[in-house]
């Protein structure tokens, strides 16, 4: 696809403005208004109208304004009114009609200066709104910069609710692993000292009971560590 006039978007074929059809320049260097670029994003892809290369995209405003086109384009409006207003002037007569060579020469430089002005405002207002417009694209980077901010810290607080709710099921374990270890200790010695058969029988069941109480804290064990669920969540958030 050619462009068919410089000043217009090659797509929609209406003219560039600083609005909805600001001109943007695509990596593979094609340029294209605003709003045709929008229209033409599908699924985060944008297939480019003129050589169809591939770009990720989900906005307009992630490819960069063509500020030379846009000047063009004002230079070409300028010429135009220039064209228009100018050229065809017609020699002063006004109430002036009367006045002296020198006097009427005064009027004319006066006139052609605040027509210098008025241009010079035209300019000035020109690259006010140009900027403007940037400032626009930039706060709206902003705002998706602060969306994503606001997401992640809310990820890092369920991630953190996580991580204190899996140490304290880790301090219940160790208290609990600590108290059967300091029985099975004891059971060692008990069992060392027994004199009788009725201390025998009564020390085995006890070390029975303790053993058992013992083996099901290392499944429980086994089955906490490590939560998987608790540790995807803190991996994706620090990552």
């Amino acid at each position: 696809m050619m462009d068919n006039k410089p000043e217009e978007c090659s797509v929609c074929f209406n003219d560039y403005d600083e609005n909805r059809l600001r001109p943007r320049t695509l990596p593979c260097g094609h340029t294209f208004c605003s709003q045709c670029i929008d229209n033409a994003i599908k699924n985060g892809q944008l297939t480019c109208p003129s050589c169809r290369a591939e770009h990720a995209a989900t906005a307009s405003t992630q490819f960069p304004i063509s500020y030379a086109v846009e000047a063009f384009v004002r230079k070409l409006k300028n010429t135009q009114l220039t064209t228009e207003e100018v050229v065809p002037a017609k020699p002063y007569e006004g109430p002036t009609r009367g006045i002296s060579k020198t006097l009427r020469s005064m009027v004319q430089e006066q006139m052609s200066s605040i027509s210098r002005l008025i241009i010079s405002c035209e300019e000035v207002l020109s690259q006010l709104g140009e900027y403007r417009g940037q400032l626009g694209d930039w706060k709206t980077h902003h705002l998706q910069l602060q969306d994503r901010l606001y997401a992640l810290v809310e990820q890092n607080k369920s991630a953190m609710k996580l991580l204190e709710l899996e140490d304290t099921s880790v301090v219940d374990m160790t208290t609990q692993g600590e108290e059967g270890k300091t029985q099975l200790q004891a059971m060692l010695g008990n069992l060392d000292t027994v004199n009788t058969a009725q201390e025998v029988f009564m020390t085995v069941n006890e070390v029975d009971q303790c053993n058992m109480e013992v083996e099901d804290w290392l499944r429980k064990c086994q089955e906490l560590f490590p939560n998987v669920k608790t540790v995807h969540t803190s991996v994706k958030v620090r990552c």
